[in-house]
């Protein structure tokens, strides 16, 4: 029998295909997550197939410059379901995709609807948010259908992968023993070294500056309820006149609770000390010159701000609330975990962080695991693993 070596030369290794739905541009922190993955997939050899709906597409140039040409934008029509529906399904025969990732309950449901198992490629679902809030955040009168709804989706997929312990707590509980597909944990993947770089930027606030200046506390987030900014702002009046410090907050993050927010600023007789500038695209500028980050909310996915402060060396303090907080700060080891919307609780940690600080090195150290080449790099191995 006579056999050929094939030289490497003759060998075609075809790049997975990987086309994600659900994707966010903008400035908030999927938006950031989704970009360090996509980025990182590609980095790994992938080739990305975005599917946008109408209008979107304009919005990606700066994505795509930062990213390469190994990423391809593609539009779903969103606003007439059978219509996207057929648009996937001539998707999927005409590319041919190596796997489908998805980023939203919408596109979650979508794929449930147009995709039929032994007739595409592995599907899996990104699960961000901690399901138990989202489902306790309707109306009593919707819970039970959005419940089901949830269900039904998860079901359809061929995995799922959560973002932190506590969010795959969550759909464990949701989804119970009735045949749930696989389920894995993958940390968000974190573009260290560009924070780092930005990090190095001039601060963007005048009590950054100032020198000598008092301590500076810096919280990022939308102005929203679940973040308890209020409960902050309240903390911020505990340490300045029970424990007389003349630390100042910064908040940045804009939001539809910005009235109330900032009428209860004046009402704590604290407009010298807390100020409310609205978003801004880099806060790790801010994050390196402050002295510390306090995250305050009601719950949470994985959040973005307290690993990104940890990657700049920045103190941190946390609420200990589903999903994510106690993950990333190692169950306390590497900032302090209070209870939600405890005031007193949480004037005292920062009084307390503030007096002894731990070393930025250990929790920049800290930060590795959210590495965005590690993470993409199981990203990529889950989608492209048989299941």
């Amino acid at each position: 029998m006579n056999t050929q070596r094939q030289s490497p030369a003759d060998l075609i290794i075809t790049p997975p295909r990987i086309a994600i739905l659900g994707f966010r541009a903008g400035a908030g922190g999927i938006a950031r997550v989704m970009r360090d993955l996509i980025a990182g997939l590609a980095a790994a050899g992938a080739e990305i197939d975005l599917l946008l709906p109408p209008g979107q597409l304009p919005e990606l140039p700066p994505l795509l410059a930062e990213i390469g040409a190994a990423i391809t934008c593609i539009t779903l029509e969103d606003a007439n379901s059978q219509v996207a529906i057929q648009q996937l399904r001539n998707y999927l025969a005409h590319r041919q995709p190596t796997a489908l990732l998805s980023n939203r309950d919408r596109t979650h449901a979508l794929l449930a609807m147009a995709t039929v198992r032994g007739q595409r490629p592995p599907v899996w679902l990104r699960v961000g948010s901690d399901m138990r809030e989202k489902i306790r955040a309707k109306s009593w009168l919707r819970r039970w259908q959005y419940r089901a709804t949830l269900c039904h989706n998860y079901r359809a997929a061929d995995g799922l992968i959560a973002n932190s312990n506590g969010v795959a707590d969550a759909l464990n509980a949701l989804l119970g023993n009735h045949k749930p597909p696989p389920l894995v944990t993958i940390p968000n993947p974190i573009n260290r070294a560009r924070i780092q770089t930005l990090a190095a930027l001039p601060p963007p606030h005048d009590w950054l500056k100032e020198t000598p200046a008092p301590p500076i506390i810096i919280s990022v987030g939308r102005l929203v309820a679940a973040k308890d900014f209020a409960t902050l702002i309240r903390a911020m009046a505990h340490l300045r006149h029970q424990f007389n410090s003349p630390a100042r907050l910064i908040i940045y993050g804009e939001g539809r609770q910005r009235p109330a927010l900032e009428k209860l600023i004046r009402q704590l007789q604290l407009t010298d000390a807390v100020s409310l500038p609205g978003f801004i695209d880099n806060p790790y500028c801010a994050l390196r010159h402050a002295q510390l980050f306090v995250l305050s909310s009601r719950f949470e996915g994985s959040p973005n701000a307290l690993i990104e402060a940890l990657v700049c060396g920045t103190p941190c303090i946390a609420t200990d609330c589903r999903s994510g907080p106690r993950d990333i700060l190692g169950n306390g080891e590497y900032g302090t975990l209070v209870p939600v919307g405890d005031v007193s609780a949480l004037a005292r940690a920062m009084a307390a962080t503030l007096a002894h600080p731990p070393p930025p090195a250990v929790l920049m150290t800290a930060a590795q695991r959210f590495d965005q080449t590690v993470n993409a790099g199981a990203y990529l191995r889950t989608l492209t693993t048989p299941v």
